[in-house]
């Protein structure tokens, strides 16, 4: 009843664990980033780094403090030992660089982030808009009509639109009527950010018998609200005395396609709790149903890529293994021990563990993510391996005469001591890894526990459950097991043939080593070939300072040749500033032309980009400085063999 009532609770914890791709790991390290377009890299250093270490610098805690700068940009990297609250040390570091924020021109922008894991995990799959219609009134359509559907699905927390061009609102002021009141756009623009603000409270007010709280909200609802914000009381002129107010739309940034048609692109970000299986099959869901409503509009939704798959693939494989080790050693014991109910026993005994294993992963707050259902797949091929000691010891006692229970103590009580210390050399491998302090400890540690806390199940379960189990199977009408007789004559003659002639046994040896690793080498080949990318990304790098029209062309020249090769499915490219990249999904194996593998693709886009001279085309991403996951920052070099050329 112990076992069977722990049993079902390992089956709720293991409903309730959060499943992720990758366990958070936090990086003792926060970023600043400042861009101001029309700057040297001196004027960068000198008027927006320098002023900025300066204030970072005088912080408690920091290790390190690193910057580069750039043309048009700057990056510093901010270092704390790992034990720091990085929470805290980024609301310091926000703190600090809002301060120099007035101080800064009016165009310059600053970025504080950290990076943890959590970024990724929180990633659940990117989707491409695809219609016929201007791409304005394409991410406006994504904007009011996509998204809200997106957001409603259980466990989504945002769905983010990006490409085309963000609604704006223009403000042209006339220098003549600013020079004569003493204006400047900078004092419109301090207005208008004291004027759009949300909520804040100014304090509360008694009237005998109530406290009330007081606030206001001056937030801007439509164009005439900002066009009768004062900027000078005592006269009163208001914003659109000076300038005309007008709708508008923000400068592109970046350009995406898919196939060769304009895209607006949506990124699906999950609760830190949610499932990532369920959040992804409720989106695909969506956008199936989003698919048959908008059709007749010509609105295509198009999945392209899912960290859902990545995760579904490493649980099968676990499956695989389960399945696969279950059937091989039920297998083994049945030909040796020639008794179903002995098998059955055994084959209680691992799925057992393995929920016995999730109320450990519940109480000590692990995830099911790749590493540990790596440490899973590791611990499952030993879950079994108590067990069948216990076991086979409670046969042999039972078959020299002992009655099933005196036979069950007697056989636990033999092997007790080495089961334990078998286990014990395993964990012992592990388990002080999670001791171990570096930036990677959360990694080592998830890792660590998924392969120890299965282990330690299954000497749990070999030793209280497994001796239970056989007291209540063991009888007189047991089949006798494999006579092993011949076999143990035929291995020693084999034995004392191979000490007679060592030198002929090391050669043997040697030649089956040989064997085995070529045969090895061989199925990892095969297995590889099976396994094989079906996508590749061709990066074009293009000269700095080029600008977003320049680059498009660029990438559009590489579209070109991607559609011309073999075996395509489908495409993908953005475009920014200087950097571009085109995405290329290849047919299954078996659909290709010719049966063409990855590389023969490649190599035939290759002699296509021999005639590119727009920029540097490359399968290598090329050296950034980017801002912890905060976009691609300035490049710092290029991969390739110069302008005009084929990176290699």
């Amino acid at each position: 009843m112990l076992f069977a009532a722990l049993s079902l609770l390992g089956l709720i914890s293991q409903v309730r664990l959060p499943v992720e791709l990758l366990p958070e790991v936090i990086y003792p390290e926060v970023f600043v980033s400042v861009i101001l377009r029309g700057t040297s890299p001196e004027q960068v250093e000198r008027d927006l780094v320098v002023p900025i270490e300066g204030e970072i610098g005088k912080l408690d805690g920091v290790v390190e403090m690193t910057s580069t700068s750039m043309a048009n940009r700057g990056m510093i990297r901010v270092s704390y030992s790992p034990d720091t609250d990085m929470k805290f040390a980024l609301l310091q570091i926000q703190s600090r660089v809002a301060k120099l924020q007035p101080l800064f021109p009016p165009r310059t922008q600053l970025v504080v982030q950290r990076f943890d894991t959590s970024d990724i995990s929180s990633r659940v799959m990117n989707l491409q808009v695809l219609g016929e219609a201007d791409l304005d009134w394409l991410r406006d359509f994504a904007e009011n009509e996509i998204r809200p559907e997106l957001e409603a699905v259980d466990g989504v927390v945002n769905a983010g639109v990006q490409g085309g061009r963000q609604r704006s609102v223009a403000i042209v002021a006339d220098p003549v009527i600013l020079e004569a009141h003493d204006l400047t756009l900078n004092d419109i623009n301090t207005r208008l950010e004291r004027y759009n603000r949300p909520r804040a409270s100014l304090g509360q007010i008694y009237d005998g018998t109530r406290v009330l709280p007081v606030s206001v909200q001056t937030q801007f609802t439509d164009l005439a609200s900002i066009r009768e914000v004062v900027l000078k009381p005592e006269i009163p002129l208001t914003v659109g005395d000076v300038a005309r107010v007008y709708p508008g739309v923000q400068r592109r940034t970046d350009i995406s396609r898919v196939n060769g048609k304009a895209s607006v692109g949506i990124q699906i970000l999950k609760e830190d709790e949610a499932n990532l299986l369920d959040v992804s099959a409720g989106v695909e869901d969506a956008v199936e149903r989003l698919n048959d409503d908008y059709a007749s509009e010509g609105i295509e939704l198009v999945v392209t890529n899912s960290q859902a798959d990545i995760m579904a693939e490493a649980l099968d494989t676990l499956k695989q293994a389960a399945v696969v080790g279950v059937i091989l050693g039920l297998a083994v014991l049945f030909l040796f021990l020639r008794t179903l109910r002995f098998v059955a026993v055994l084959l209680l005994a691992i799925p057992t563990s393995l929920l016995l294993a999730f109320n450990l992963f519940y109480a000590f707050g692990l995830s099911m993510n790749v590493l540990s259902l790596c440490g899973l797949a590791l611990a499952m091929g030993m879950l079994a391996d108590n067990s069948i000691v216990v076991m086979e010891s409670i046969f042999k006692k039972f078959e020299r005469g002992k009655s099933p229970e005196e036979a069950a103590q007697a056989g636990t009580r033999d092997v007790g001591r080495a089961v334990v210390a078998a286990t014990a050399t395993t964990v012992v491998v592990f388990l002080p890894v999670v001791f171990i302090t570096s930036d990677f400890q959360d990694v080592l540690t998830e890792l660590a526990l998924s392969i120890t806390f299965p282990v330690l199940a299954s000497l749990v379960v070999a030793l209280l459950l497994v001796p239970a189990l056989a007291t209540r199977t063991l009888n007189a009408q047991i089949t006798p097991p494999l006579d092993t007789g011949l076999l143990i004559e035929k291995y020693t003659m084999l034995l004392k043939a191979c000490l007679r002639h060592p030198a002929r046994l090391s050669i043997g040896i040697g030649l089956a080593f040989l064997v085995t690793l070529g045969l090895s080498f061989f199925f990892m080949l095969q297995q590889e070939a099976v396994r094989e990318e079906s996508q590749f990304i061709v990066y074009v790098d293009t000269p700095e300072g080029t600008t977003l029209e320049a680059t498009d062309e660029a990438v559009a020249q590489v579209e070109v040749m991607v559609r011309e090769l073999p075996g395509v499915d489908r495409f993908t490219a953005t475009a920014e500033e200087g950097l571009g990249s085109v995405t290329v999904m290849l047919k299954d194996r078996s659909e290709r032309e010719d049966g063409l593998s990855l590389d023969d693709v490649k190599a035939k886009l290759d002699e296509k980009l021999d005639s590119f001279n727009a920029g540097v085309a490359s399968y290598d991403a090329p050296i950034t400085g980017g801002f912890g996951g905060g976009g691609r920052g300035g490049r710092g070099g290029c991969s390739g063999r110069g302008w005009g050329g084929r990176g290699r």
